[in-house]
């Protein structure tokens, strides 16, 4: 915990979308997080170098501060159907790979 590993709080993928609140930017990694969460409810994932966890990007998810003297490292990567589209204003650096299958939404990927 002491490295700020990834915590969720079990089942709010079933509840759809998240409601934002913006944070202050000096002090926190992104610039918004969730309303209203109840942090008693979360659970840990405590992995071992070279091990990784895999969820719904719905589930309410997140890190605390690495307060440890040991890096911490972490990589994200999302997959979606290829007749969702993602609209580059609302997604401002994201890349875009085709993994497999035919684009059906009109997208822009990098390995095309």
């Amino acid at each position: 915990k002491e490295n700020g590993c990834m915590r969720v709080i079990p089942g709010t993928h079933h509840n759809g979308f998240s409601q934002y609140e913006n944070v202050d930017m000096s002090v926190n990694t992104f610039h918004a997080q969730i309303k209203d969460i109840d942090e008693s409810k979360a659970v840990y994932f405590e992995l071992e170098p070279g091990e990784c966890s895999l969820h719904d990007s719905r589930i309410i998810h997140g890190a605390a501060a690495n307060t440890s003297p040991y890096r911490r490292c972490g990589y994200t990567m999302r997959f979606i159907s290829t007749d969702t589209k993602v609209i580059p204003e609302k997604n401002e650096n994201w890349e875009i790979i085709l993994a497999r299958g035919v684009d059906l939404a009109g997208n822009q990927y990098v390995d095309v």
